[in-house]
C-alpha cells in the first residue's frame, strides 16, 4: 500500500515535471519566435532607412536600437549637409564667374571701340574706362583671395595691442573724398582706446563697413567709436525693404540678385569671419524708419 502510494507519488511529479518541461519548451519556442520576427523587423528597417522602433521589452536591443538610430541621424544630417555645401559651392562658383566675367566683358568691348576710334578725347575716356574696370578687376581677384584665406581654418591671425581710435580714423581719411559730399556725423574718442586686434583685419573691417554705407546711403551716414571698443555705422536707405537683414552677412548674399551693381556680395560677409578669427563680433544689426545700424565689437586688451 505504502509502495503504491509512493509510486502514485513519483507518477505525479513526472507528469508535473514533464508538464513544466513542456510548458518551458513552449515559452522559449514563443520567446525565440519573438526574437526571430523581432530581429527580422530590424532587418527591414535598417534596409528601408527607417528608425528602429523596438516591440520587444529588453533594454539590450532598446539600446542597441538607440544607437543604430542615432547613427542614422548622424548620417543623414551629414547628407544633407554635403549636399547643401555642394550646392553653395556651384552657386559661389557661379557668382564668381559673374563678378569677373562683367569687367572683363566691358575691358573687351571698349578695346574693340578704342581700335577703331581715331578721336583722341574718345581715346582717352576709353582707356580711362578700361583703366577703372581693370582696377576693379584687380580688387576683385585680391577679395576672392582673402576669401580663401579666411575659409581656412588654418588661416590664424596675430594679435596685438592696437588702437581702434586711430584705425577709424585713417579709413575715414583715406575715404574722405567720398564722405564729404554726405556730410557725415562723425564721433571718435580724444584718447586711444586699446583693443586685442590684427592691424589688416581691423582695417579692412572699418573700411568695409564705411565702404557699405557709402554705397547704399542717400543722404546720411553716422559713423562711431566708443571707448568700449564698439564701432557703430548707420545709414539711410531704400534697399533693405522687405529684407531679412540678417541674410546681409551671408556669403555672396546681395540685394541686387542681378548682381549688375558690381557689388560681390563678400564686404559683410568678410567683416563676420574677420571678427570672429580676433575675438570680435556684431553687436546690433537692424533696420528701422528707413535706417541701417550695424554695429561691432572687438575685444578690449587688458
Amino acid at each position: 500500500h505504502k509502495f503504491m502510494r509512493k509510486g502514485y507519488f513519483f507518477i505525479e511529479n513526472f507528469q508535473l515535471s514533464s508538464l513544466l518541461l513542456a510548458l518551458l519548451n513552449i515559452i522559449l519556442m514563443f520567446s525565440l519566435f519573438s526574437w526571430k520576427r523581432q530581429v527580422c523587423e530590424i532587418t527591414k528597417q535598417i534596409s528601408e532607412n527607417r528608425k528602429l522602433r523596438i516591440s520587444l521589452s529588453n533594454k539590450h536591443i532598446e539600446k542597441l536600437a538607440g544607437i543604430i538610430n542615432e547613427k542614422n541621424d548622424l548620417e543623414q544630417k551629414t547628407k544633407i549637409q554635403m549636399m547643401q555645401e555642394k550646392e553653395q559651392l556651384k552657386q559661389s562658383i557661379a557668382n564668381i564667374s559673374h563678378d569677373l566675367r562683367t569687367p572683363l566683358t566691358s575691358i573687351q568691348g571698349y578695346l574693340v571701340l578704342l581700335k577703331h576710334c581715331e578721336n583722341i578725347e574718345e581715346q582717352e575716356r576709353y582707356f580711362s574706362i578700361i583703366q577703372a574696370k581693370a582696377d576693379y578687376l584687380t580688387e576683385l581677384i585680391q577679395i576672392f583671395y582673402d576669401l580663401s584665406l579666411i575659409d581656412s581654418e588654418d588661416y590664424i591671425l596675430e594679435v596685438e595691442k592696437l588702437d581702434i581710435n586711430r584705425i577709424v580714423t585713417d579709413c575715414l581719411i583715406d575715404k574722405y573724398s567720398e564722405l564729404k559730399e554726405m556730410a557725415p556725423t562723425i564721433k571718435t574718442e580724444n584718447a586711444p582706446v586699446w583693443i586685442a586686434g590684427n592691424m589688416i583685419a581691423c582695417k579692412r573691417i572699418i573700411e568695409n563697413l564705411i565702404t557699405n554705407a557709402i554705397r547704399y546711403s542717400k543722404d546720411y551716414i553716422e559713423i562711431v567709436i566708443d571707448a568700449n571698443g564698439i564701432f557703430t555705422v548707420k545709414n539711410t536707405t531704400s534697399e533693405l525693404k522687405n529684407i531679412d537683414v540678417n541674410m546681409l552677412f551671408q556669403k555672396f548674399y546681395t540685394v541686387d540678385t542681378s548682381r549688375s551693381t558690381g557689388n560681390t556680395g563678400l564686404g559683410l560677409y568678410i567683416v563676420k569671419e574677420l571678427l570672429n578669427k580676433i575675438e570680435g563680433g556684431i553687436k546690433q544689426l537692424s533696420y528701422k524708419k528707413g535706417i541701417l545700424t550695424i554695429a561691432v565689437y572687438f575685444k578690449l586688451y587688458h
